[in-house]
């Protein structure tokens, strides 16, 4: 392994001194994400073209130096954490919108763009790019291709994947390649572009991405049912679903997640046990209506009592702000306890959804563990928030266990899946045999082919090895 200093020098030479970091306070800056797991990195380049980064990456693979490729380093799966230290390839300032074309519906951009700068900039021509993340405000598209990032949104509009149609990426040894294009569909060979959405960096670093762009619906309407059950909110989430309306968005929450948000914010939301949070979209007003009129109706013979409904877009988007920032006000569940990340993005298939949630609540009772439910229950994602005090180990132990009986649950008795839009990175490796067996070994080969030499962001997904548990990576602290 080479020396920092070393390192340092063939960075400068790079990208320049004002671009390259080794000062102790950056490298810690660079050292986690918003998954709160820890590990320094050698040096931080930022590079700012695709010449620079190929030429990290052939002295990268020929010294066998890691590379972890970073955006904003929202990932709540511990993607952006140098686990085997070497470098944090800064990607923010690759940050140009190079293109955007209305007649071919597409937008051409590099990595470092922020999503709601991006949407700003459609906005003003009536398009969007939709998954719309919760980390929306700061994360890069870059960051949302490398997890198949989703969001609130995803249900009617698809994850990050459904809008990607072309890729330039750098690989371990500097090569480019470019997948896909600006067309909208082909059938020719396999689909690479598909293979390095949600690669999580294992593979390549993206430096242009071609995305498919979408009109904005001139329409929208916001149900929020209020339900003195939760069972009653999961029924009617899936009988909407099944009556063949397709909302825009269906988010739950329950009612911890309701108090936590009338404790923080002037904002009262109503008392249940869960609201649901229902909007429908469109170009024709009178569809948004109808939908929203058949919406309320599957609510009052599930049982809701009282029914909030709004067209106003400022409202909504008021409303829609509170479910935005759900997760950050989750921390005052926490206190110094840190979040247990491996069953935060849980899915199901739609029609498990109410017998799924009411096990994965009993089981958090009979652990006794208080357990916030929410998330994108409209196509099955479950984010389940809970807490756990690493640093004493019978609680790590115990989280562990946890983990791993709610993982059970999900991938072996519903035909679920261990992320739907956070991916696994390093919390989820050490389940990741749960979900995908024998064909493990068969992504292993595939990065092998890609990466021949492990260099691109070492232990995400379990791809060459598997940790103990998802707190590998976490400070060394006084136990409490």
């Amino acid at each position: 392994m080479l020396s920092r200093e070393e390192i340092y020098r063939f960075l400068i030479d790079v990208v320049g001194e004002d671009d390259v970091s080794i000062d102790v306070a950056d490298l810690f800056a660079y050292s986690m994400d918003a998954s709160m797991r820890i590990s320094m990195p050698a040096a931080v380049a930022r590079p700012e073209s695709r010449e620079e980064v190929a030429e990290i990456l052939k002295w990268a693979d020929e010294k066998r130096v890691p590379i972890v490729p970073r955006g904003a380093g929202t990932s709540l799966s511990g993607q952006a954490v140098p686990v085997k230290g070497g470098v944090v390839l800064d990607m923010c300032k690759m940050d140009r919108i190079k293109e955007i074309d209305l007649e071919d519906r597409v937008a051409v951009v590099e990595p470092g763009v922020i999503y709601d700068e991006l949407n700003r900039e459609l906005g003003k021509l009536g398009y969007v790019f939709p998954p719309d993340p919760g980390s929306a405000i700061a994360c890069t598209v870059g960051g949302m291709i490398a997890n198949n990032a989703s969001g609130i949104r995803a249900l009617k509009y698809g994850a990050t994947v459904d809008h990607v149609l072309g890729l330039e990426v750098v690989l371990p040894g500097g090569k480019i390649i470019r997948t896909g294009g600006r067309v909208w569909k082909s059938s020719s060979g396999l689909n690479l572009t598909k293979l390095f959405v949600g690669s999580e960096g294992a593979l390549g670093v993206f430096t242009e991405i071609i995305l498919k762009i979408t009109p904005k619906p001139r329409y929208c309407g916001l149900t929020i049912p209020v339900f003195q059950k939760l069972e009653q909110a999961l029924e009617a989430t899936v009988e909407i679903m099944r009556r063949g309306i397709l909302p825009s968005a269906m988010e739950l929450i329950d009612d911890i997640c309701i108090m936590i948000i009338n404790s923080v914010l002037e904002e009262k939301l109503p008392i249940g046990e869960a609201l649901l949070f229902i909007e429908n979209d469109g170009y024709s007003e009178r569809t948004v209506k109808e939908e929203s009129r058949m919406v309320k109706e599957i609510c009052e013979e599930k049982g809701a009592r009282k029914i909030i409904y709004t067209t106003d877009t400022d409202r909504i988007e008021e409303l829609m702000r509170l479910r935005h920032t759900l997760a950050n006000m989750l921390s005052k569940l926490r206190g110094e306890n840190i979040p247990l990340n491996n069953i935060q993005d849980f899915a199901v298939p739609i029609g498990s959804i109410p017998e799924a949630v009411r096990e994965l609540k009993a089981m958090a009772q009979s652990h006794g563990r208080l357990m916030a439910i929410f998330g994108h229950i409209g196509d099955g994602n479950i984010h389940l928030g809970t807490a756990i005090n690493p640093w004493k180990e019978e609680d790590r132990k115990a989280g562990a266990e946890f983990a791993r009986r709610l993982a059970e649950i999900v991938v072996k008795k519903y035909g679920g899946t261990l992320s739907a839009e956070h991916g696994l990175g390093v919390t989820k490796a050490s389940l990741v045999e749960l979900e995908h067996g024998d064909t493990i070994e068969y992504m292993r080969a595939i990065k092998k082919v890609f990466d021949p030499h492990g260099i691109m962001n070492p232990g995400v997904m379990g791809l060459l090895e598997v940790p103990r548990d998802e707190f590998v990576y976490m400070p060394t602290r006084v136990a409490v």
